[in-house]
């Protein structure tokens, strides 16, 4: 047998790691969801205001999950850089989350100082989870491209 046979049990620490996050993820998700809908059949008046902010939050990171697949996945736009991708993932999220604020109360929508205050927010959280996910790729390209030229370097 050929000592060059992958060996799925040998897990580095940073892969075990991520699998636990997204199975937190996973796990705390459907809690979540499942929590909500019984809250909704057996919770009182007062608490199902809060569920109801919950199942908006829910309603836009779905809508946000499908955008991502819009914009950063191949499938239906085919070249595009990704500052454009940012820009109009980020537009069109902003254009999801305003009446969704709107229509559930999450902040007073007639104080144009309160759409200040989202609007800077939803910026900043843009721009930084864009850096952190160019950082990301930049990381995983040099990686990448480096084990390429050890194996280049082999043949």
């Amino acid at each position: 047998m050929s000592s060059k046979i992958i060996d799925t049990e040998k897990r580095g620490a940073g892969e075990v790691v991520r699998m636990l996050c997204v199975n937190f993820c996973i796990a705390f998700t459907i809690f979540m969801l499942m929590s909500m809908v019984f809250g909704m059949i057996f919770a009182d008046e007062q608490a199902k205001a809060g569920i109801m902010c919950c199942w908006t939050i829910a309603l836009a990171m779905l809508v946000a999950v499908v955008l991502q697949l819009v914009f950063f996945t191949p499938l239906l736009i085919k070249k595009m850089g990704y500052g454009a991708r940012v820009a109009l993932f980020g537009i069109c999220f902003y254009a999801v989350l305003a009446p969704l604020a709107v229509a559930f109360d999450w902040f007073p929508a007639a104080m144009p100082e309160a759409w200040v205050s989202f609007t800077v927010i939803y910026l900043v959280i843009l721009v930084l989870l864009s850096a952190l996910f160019t950082a990301l790729y930049r990381r995983q390209t040099r990686r990448l491209n480096e084990m390429l030229a050890k194996y280049k370097e082999k043949r």
